[in-house]
C-alpha cells in the first residue's frame, strides 16, 4: 500500500513559526516588547501602572512650575514694594526734623502720598493668570496676635538706667506712639508724655510724671525710671500695635504629586499698606513723623517675613519637583525594563525563527513534488 505523504504537521508548524515571526517583527520595529496583552498580560498590567504614575508625576511638575513662577512674580513685586517703604522710612526720618519749615514737611508728605499710591497700586496689579496676588485674597490663615509695645529708643540715665523702666501692653492698647522728653520745670524733673494715634494721627498730651513713676497710655503701662535734672531733653519712644483678631483666607492649591491627596497650598502675603500695618503716614510734624516711622518699620518688618515665606515656598516646590522627576525617571525605566524589546537577543530570535520557516516551506515543498509526482492519486495495491 502506497500513501501520500501528509504536510499536515509541516502546514501547523509554518502556520505557527510565521505568527512568532510577525509578533517578534513587530516588536523590532517598535521597539516594545508588549505589542499586545497576550504577550504578557500580568506585565501589560504592571506596564501601564507604572508609565501611568511616571505620567501623572510629569504633569503634576507642570503644576509646581507654574506655582514656582507665580511665586517669582510675587517676589519681583514684593521687591518694589520693599524699594519704596525704604524710601518712605527715608522721608520720615527726614521729617522727624524741627528745623524743618511747614513747606518742607508738606513736600515731604507729597511724596510719601505717592509712594503709598504706588505701594497699593503694585499690590493690586500682581497678579499671575488672572490670580491676585498681593492683596490678601490668598494669605491664608492669620493667627490672632496679642498686643505689643516695643521701645524703640531709650535714653540711658546719668544715674544709671533708662528714660523708661518698663513698658506692658495689655488687651486695651491702642496702636500709636508713646513719647517721653524729661524736661526741668526749675522745681525738679519731670516727663512730658504724649500718644499718637496711629489710626488718626492725633498727638495727645497724656501728662506731666515723676520720676519712677508708673502710668498708663491707651492700655500700656509705662515705669519711668529714675531720672533728674541732669537728664533734661533724655528722650524714650515706645511704638504700641494693639491686638489683632487673626484672619482666616483661602489658600491656592496645586496638585503637586501624582496621587490624590498630594497637594500643596500656596500662600501669599497681603502687601497693601493696610496688610502691613501702615494706617496713616502723616508727615506734618516730628511727633506723626515718629509715628510714621514706627508704622513704616513694622510694615517692612511684616514684608520680610512675607517674603521668607515666599522664599521657604520656592525652596519646597523646587524639592518637589526633583522628587517628582526622580520618581519618574525611575518608574519609566521600571517600565522600560518590562516593555522593551531585548534587541540582541531579539535579533537571535528572528533568525531562528526564519531558519525554521524556511524548513517548513522546505517541507511542505517536498511533500508537494512527492505528492504530485510520484503519487498523483492515492492507490492501495495487495
Amino acid at each position: 500500500m502506497a500513501l501520500g505523504i501528509d504536510t499536515g504537521p509541516a502546514l501547523n508548524s509554518l502556520a505557527y513559526y510565521q505568527q512568532q515571526l510577525l509578533q517578534a517583527s513587530n516588536q523590532a520595529s517598535s521597539g516594545n516588547r508588549l505589542t499586545s496583552a497576550a504577550v504578557d498580560p500580568s506585565g501589560l498590567a504592571i506596564y501601564n501602572a507604572l508609565e501611568s504614575q511616571a505620567q501623572g508625576d510629569d504633569t503634576a511638575n507642570q503644576n509646581v512650575s507654574q506655582a514656582s513662577d507665580a511665586i517669582n512674580v510675587a517676589q519681583g513685586a514684593t521687591s518694589s514694594i520693599q524699594s519704596a517703604l525704604g524710601q518712605l522710612q527715608s522721608l520720615a526720618i527726614e521729617a522727624s526734623n524741627g528745623f524743618n519749615s511747614p513747606s518742607d514737611n508738606a513736600a515731604l508728605q507729597t511724596q510719601a502720598n505717592a509712594l503709598v499710591a504706588q505701594i497699593n497700586g503694585d499690590a493690586a496689579s500682581t497678579n499671575f493668570n488672572g490670580t491676585a496676588l498681593l492683596t490678601g485674597a490668598n494669605s491664608g490663615t492669620t493667627p490672632a496676635a496679642a498686643a505689643t509695645a516695643t521701645t524703640t529708643n531709650n535714653d540711658a540715665l546719668a544715674g544709671g538706667g533708662n528714660v523708661i523702666a518698663a513698658v506692658a501692653p495689655s488687651a486695651a492698647t491702642t496702636s500709636g506712639t508713646i513719647g517721653v522728653q524729661v524736661a526741668n520745670t526749675g522745681a525738679g524733673a519731670v516727663a512730658n508724655v504724649t500718644f499718637t494715634n496711629s489710626a488718626t494721627q492725633q498727638v495727645t498730651n497724656v501728662g506731666q510724671f515723676a520720676a519712677g513713676a508708673v502710668f498708663n497710655v491707651n492700655g500700656t503701662q509705662v515705669t519711668l525710671g529714675n531720672f533728674t535734672t541732669s537728664d533734661t531733653n533724655s528722650t524714650a519712644t515706645v511704638q504700641t500695635q494693639a491686638a489683632s483678631a487673626g484672619s482666616v483666607n483661602p489658600t491656592i492649591g496645586v496638585q503637586s504629586g501624582a496621587n490624590a491627596g498630594q497637594r500643596t497650598n500656596i500662600t501669599i502675603p497681603n502687601a497693601t499698606t493696610s496688610g502691613l500695618g501702615i494706617t496713616n503716614i502723616n508727615l506734618s510734624t516730628p511727633a506723626n513723623a515718629a509715628n510714621s516711622l514706627g508704622q513704616i518699620q513694622t510694615a517692612i518688618s511684616n514684608l520680610n517675613a512675607g517674603q521668607a515665606v515666599l522664599g521657604a515656598q520656592t525652596n519646597a516646590l523646587q524639592n518637589t519637583f526633583n522628587n517628582n522627576n526622580i520618581a519618574s525617571v525611575n518608574l519609566t525605566n521600571s517600565a522600560s525594563s518590562i516593555g522593551d524589546a531585548n534587541e540582541p537577543s531579539l535579533a537571535s530570535e528572528l533568525n531562528s525563527l526564519r531558519l525554521q520557516q524556511q524548513i517548513s516551506i522546505a517541507t511542505i515543498n517536498n511533500a508537494n513534488v512527492t505528492n504530485g509526482y510520484l503519487n498523483r492519486f492515492f492507490s492501495v495495491t495487495a
